[in-house]
């Protein structure tokens, strides 16, 4: 493409995997590039980003790179469709003659909206990157791929950061088979979805350091949006969540794993609120994967509760008192434990192709190319899907929630479920009814149910302590045969009394707020 061409629009269609650098030496002898379309080639690359200093691209979801090829200049224009997509981004290119971008090139970009006077005027190299890379065209049953192996650093001053990833980029035919190789790939080589983008990593690095732990983000779903395409943007959203937050987990960090296990619940969440639109034969093999990788996080995180909320109070209260002292020995034991336990699945192969089932799954499923009646349900505006499926979580907690009082520890455990369902639901849909009247209803459901969920949770905590004791601390059984705690470490009745009354409260604010879908 000459310098006098229009800059080129693309939609990619990639995966992109993160491997250790003692493990890239191993892809080129990968049997799967012995025999390519055409031969390899190796390139050193330098590719430099510019913002401004308060970061106006970035927050627009721009990205703009100028890279030096080593026989040229590219100016690229990246635009996210969401932070929530893995495989799709919108790209624009063209050559250049400098180092430095050339804005006048941006018109019709992503780009171009954004180039205020003010960012023109403060734009500046804020990172680059020094990459070798090596690619591969090969073929995969009827489509071509091209296999890039990206060797070298981010740089931002005197920071850096390795960079050691694999991308498989189709280039020609069905994303069946982009899948297909990377089930080869991973088959050999410890690879891991890679859901930050050397951007996004290179921003971290400016700002001082990694953002290990990270919150589910807001997610725009606009009321026309077909229900396929909201569900797509509200499970890659979620499952970033899961997988950003494993470095953390694996670390030991309690807020890592809480993030983890929060962005698991909120895809099943979302799989069951889609579920007239992606139910399929593979649905039910994707929730008991989800279920074994929660399973897994499980024991680590109530142990993480356990001592903040019951051990290092009483501790500190009482310091002197020996049985406490040993029983977080004892504990502290079995916390490690439980955490090597959650990073060993995290990082075991068996995850490792669960995520890329999940991505091909939530992405190109059976459920995304079925009948005449499911094509229907895909396209159907998601307004409509939305206020049926929030109708139906408000009516189920209404009903779970009368008379909580009475009710046993299973059944505000199920009303705890739909609550929390009901308030994931609440969040997807956040940009689907707008308005202040819509607003502010929204604000005083999220609320409640907050409250709500979190006096279920603490009741929840204490039902299942005496047994968490005899588990972790081995206090043994009393004369009945029921579990015995030290205690001090057993609920008081008015804490209990207490977490009633707030759930009550919660609920009572709960029904008062009206459907902020119907303003």
């Amino acid at each position: 493409m000459s310098a006098h061409e229009p800059a080129r629009h693309a939609k990619e269609i990639e995966l992109k995997f993160e491997l250790d650098p003692a493990d890239a030496a191993r892809v080129a002898p990968h049997p799967l590039l012995r025999d390519t379309i055409v031969p390899p080639e190796q390139r050193n690359l330098v590719s430099t980003y510019f913002d401004t200093a308060d970061f106006a691209l970035r927050k627009a979801g721009v990205y703009l790179r100028v890279r030096d090829t080593g026989t040229g200049y590219v100016q690229t224009v990246k635009s996210m469709r969401s932070e929530a997509e893995p495989m799709e981004r919108l790209e624009w290119e063209r050559q250049i003659t400098s180092s430095r971008p050339e804005l006048e090139h941006a018109e019709g970009t992503a780009l171009a909206p954004r180039l205020t006077p003010e960012v023109r005027a403060s734009l500046r190299q804020l990172f680059a990157t020094v990459v070798e890379r090596r690619t591969y065209l090969v073929a995969s049953g009827d489509s071509e791929i091209e296999v890039a192996l990206d060797r070298g650093e981010i740089l931002s001053g005197e920071g850096r950061r390795p960079i050691s990833e694999l991308e498989l980029e189709l280039k020609r035919g069905a994303t069946r088979d982009l899948f297909s190789l990377a089930r080869s790939f991973a088959q050999a080589l410890p690879l891991k979805l890679a859901v930050k983008t050397k951007a996004e990593r290179g921003y971290e690095l400016v700002e001082g350091g990694t953002h290990e732990v990270e919150k589910a983000a807001n997610i725009d779903i606009k009321p026309d949006m077909a229900s396929a395409e909201a569900f797509r943007a509200i499970a890659h959203s979620c499952l970033r969540q899961v997988i950003v937050n494993e470095p953390a987990m694996s670390k030991g960090q309690a807020e890592g794993l809480h993030q983890m296990r929060i962005g698991l619940r909120r895809l099943r969440a979302a799989i069951a609120i889609f579920e007239d639109v992606v139910a399929d034969e593979q649905q039910k093999k994707i929730e008991a994967e989800l279920k074994w990788i929660t399973r897994e996080l499980g024991p680590a995180r109530d142990l993480d509760v356990f001592v903040t909320d019951v051990l290092k109070p009483q501790q500190e209260a009482r310091p002197g008192d020996e049985a406490i002292a040993a029983a977080l020995r004892d504990v502290e034991k079995k916390h490690a434990a439980a955490y090597a336990r959650a990073a060993a699945a995290a990082r075991s192969d068996r995850f490792r192709n669960v995520v890329i089932d999940l991505v091909e799954w939530i992405d190109s499923g059976p459920w995304s190319t079925e009948d005449e009646e499911r094509e229907e349900k895909r396209t159907l505006p998601i307004a409509e899907l939305a206020r049926k499926e929030l109708a139906r979580l408000r009516k189920q907690v209404k009903k779970k929630g009368a008379d909580l009082r009475r009710q046993s520890v299973q059944q505000r455990h199920k009303l705890r479920i739909r609550a929390k369902r009901l308030r994931y639901a609440t969040e997807f849909f956040a940009g689907t009814f707008d308005g202040e009247t819509s607003d502010k209803r929204r604000k005083d459901s999220l609320a409640a149910l907050k409250d709500l969920q979190d006096a279920l949770g603490g009741l929840n905590d204490i039902a299942t302590r005496p047994a968490l004791m005899t588990q972790v601390v081995g206090q043994g059984g009393d004369a009945t045969g029921q579990p015995s705690v030290h205690p001090h470490l057993a609920a008081p009745q008015d804490q209990t009394e207490t977490l009633l009354h707030q759930a009550e409260d919660a609920f009572t604010r709960f029904i008062d707020a009206k459907a902020f879908w119907k303003a």
